[in-house]
């Protein structure tokens, strides 16, 4: 996915969020049953890096635009073709 999601221009993080047996860890509204606390430390983790990539992207944004550098950044993602 990571190669999928780069090719759309999506920014990877290295902190990826996996919920085993999803049905038993929730509860019908969507709360973890069991220490809630625990996960909320693993989402925190990945959406901590989500959060820094998108402050980076948004700050470099404001210095260059894009468009001047690649030709890629002139296009949809879904008019992209790769090699």
């Amino acid at each position: 996915m990571r190669t999928f999601l780069s090719e759309l221009g999506c920014l990877p993080v290295s902190a990826m969020i996996h919920v085993p047996k999803a049905q038993e860890a929730l509860d019908e509204e969507g709360r973890f049953q069991d220490d809630p606390d625990r996960w909320a430390g693993y989402f925190g983790r990945t959406l901590g890096q989500l959060s820094w990539w998108a402050e980076a992207a948004a700050k470099q944004r404001e210095k260059q635009d894009p468009s001047e550098i690649s030709p890629a950044f002139q296009r949809a993602p879904a008019q992209r073709n790769a090699p």
